[in-house]
């Protein structure tokens, strides 16, 4: 790989996502998707990643391709229909991760066009197994380091390392990749191993199975175990020695865990948690029961919070033991049930069809190998179908797209055809930074403002006016502004804009329906005397969220006596 070739500057591209922008920290409010600035700074590094792969295309004069990847793009050329749906008025709202799958199909197809060799696949290996190393180090730093108030407001009372992902299952199920990816290059990567890279990968080994115990998570443990029995095959025919020392490790990294949580304060969840799947197991159910009332075209792209929502409600008068839903869910833990609900049999079909496509090609390979190649992808692949890991980390989405860009290439080499369109793939490549890296960057520079405004109770409103990139943070500031509005119409008596905000709020919760909003329409329509409409309304949102503290009679009443000093109600609820 030349100094000066494209393929080269992708690499290093790759290295400096994985080395810096995926480990980006600033403060936010959470959330997921490009709430997270490390996501952003991601998707800059993505984009130019994507540019380079795409100009090495013109270079080569052909187009390199494989099936498995063609297959994935037809795929999502199959997810794309249920836009077309008849009533799919909402549909809009899904084009943001219908763009996050096809930038991340761009960035395989990029991968492919810069024809690394062996010895350049192996490195984007390392370079992956570099970034979980950076995790690695920061989750320790939070569990055994950090003191209460540190500067990145980690919770050292709960103490369940999150590294960048501010969430203990991402983290996990991230650390479970890490492990899978050690053990994997300690037996597949033939060439001699210097002595301070098997450090590496013991040291690896060690402490992500330390980190898997303390982060107590469900499906980190479940992915890191069942995917080290998928290596146990192929490690064991390799070399027995080496396969009761690096099972020796990983029971040393548990043990520590288990030693360090009787030493170290943090929050200790009981063992019956793992072996029950908690309030998701009723999602599911009702997100399945949900599908069978629509299997055809679901209930309509970017509308799933909503139906969810009130047919949930419905089903517990019917269904006792149903518990209240957990506020603000918008997606049912599980991906694939995601897009059944919203989408029909259509995109599950083309789910599916890929995990039967991934499938057909591990056949191509000895059994062994072939168990060894799944567990790669293994404990990503059950975090999507428990939580939503791809809209709360991008780091996911690469690092899956990286092992299967790397086990297509390992049982199948890709293809060629030839290519003359050079003007249109470099007005592309030319034209996805230009839009990505503004957007991202002023993206980056909105949310620390947002950010700001809401750690300081709303006193603050000219923040919002410097927003750069309303866009990207599109549903906070709305509402953070909408809140604004109303606080200072209540204090003025403004009939036209509280109704204003009343109409606002009544078009808002169609799409995304939060226990915030129904509790500020609440106070507007006690504002404008219209305290029969507010009883209705506070009935109904109380209908949906039971348990909602903000709701309750007392909540309501100190707003309405507080309605009169903006600073104490700057901010309102949550969206």
């Amino acid at each position: 790989m030349s100094r000066l070739s494209l393929p080269y500057l992708f690499f290093w591209c790759f290295a400096a996502w994985a080395l810096g922008g995926m480990h980006f920290f600033m403060h936010n409010p959470g959330g997921a998707g490009l709430y997270l600035p490390f996501n952003m700074t991601g998707w800059m590094l993505v984009s130019l990643m994507i540019a380079l792969g795409l100009w090495q295309l013109t270079r080569n004069r052909a187009v390199v391709w494989s099936r498995f990847h063609l297959g994935c793009w037809l795929a999502f050329a199959l997810m794309l229909v249920p836009l077309l749906y008849p009533g799919a008025e909402l549909a809009d709202r899904a084009l943001p991760r219908l763009a996050g799958l096809a930038g991340g199909l761009l960035f395989w197809f990029a991968l492919l066009q810069c024809r690394f060799d062996e010895h350049g696949r192996w490195r984007l290996l390392y370079v992956l197994l570099a970034a979980v190393t950076l995790e690695i180090l920061l989750g320790l730093v939070q569990y055994y380091l950090l003191e209460p108030g540190n500067p990145i407001g980690y919770n050292t009372k709960t103490n369940r390392p999150y590294g960048i992902f501010q969430q203990p299952n991402v983290m996990a199920s991230f650390m479970a990749t890490g492990l899978m990816l050690a053990w994997y290059l300690w037996l597949e990567d033939r060439r001699p191993l210097p002595a301070v890279r098997r450090l590496w990968l013991g040291a690896v080994l060690l402490t992500t199975s330390l980190l898997l115990v303390v982060l107590q998570s469900r499906v980190g443990l479940l992915g890191g175990l069942t995917g080290v029995l998928l290596l146990l095959p192929l490690s064991w025919q390799r070399g027995r020695r080496d396969t009761l020392m690096l099972l020796g490790l990983v029971l040393l990294g548990m043990a520590l865990a288990l030693v360090s949580m009787t030493l170290v304060d943090g929050v200790q969840r009981g063992a019956e948690v793992y072996s029950d799947p908690g309030v998701r197991k009723y999602y599911w159910q009702q997100s399945l029961a949900l599908i069978g009332q629509h299997p055809w075209t679901g209930v309509g792209y970017g509308d799933f919070e909503r139906q969810f929502m009130e047919f949930y409600a419905a089903q517990r008068e019917q269904i006792a033991t149903l518990p209240p839903m957990e506020p603000n869910l918008d997606h049912p833990h599980n991906e694939l049930l995601f897009w059944g609900v919203e989408g029909g049999l259509l995109p599950v079909l083309a789910i599916i069809g890929v995990a039967l496509m991934f499938g057909r090609r591990l056949c191509r390979a000895p059994w062994r190998q072939a168990l060894a190649l799944a567990a790669l992808v293994w404990p990503i692949a059950l975090h999507s179908q428990t939580e939503y890991p791809f809209y709360h980390s991008l780091a996911h989405w690469v690092a899956l797209l990286v092992l299967l860009y790397w086990i297509d290439g390992r049982l199948l080499p890709p293809r060629e055809a030839p290519y003359r369109h050079r003007l249109l793939a470099r007005f592309s490549a030319l034209l996805i930074p230009a839009l990505v890296v503004p957007f991202m960057a002023t993206g980056l520079h909105s949310a620390r403002l947002i950010t700001q405004y809401e750690r300081g109770g709303g006193k603050e409103p000219e923040l919002l006016l410097a927003v750069s990139n309303p866009l990207a943070w599109l549903g906070r500031l709305e509402f953070s502004a909408m809140s604004l509005r109303l606080t200072v119409a209540a204090a003025q008596q403004d009939t036209e804009a509280l109704q204003a905000y009343l109409d606002w709020g009544r078009e808002f919760v169609r799409h995304t329906p939060r226990a915030g909003i129904y509790r500020n329409m609440v106070l507007a329509l006690h504002h404008l005397d219209r305290p029969e409409e507010a009883r209705r309304l506070l009935q109904r949102a109380r209908y949906y969220y039971p348990r909602e503290e903000s709701l309750h009679d007392d909540r309501i009443q100190r707003a309405l006596d507080a309605a009169a000093h903006p600073a104490s109600a700057g901010s309102g609820a949550d969206a």
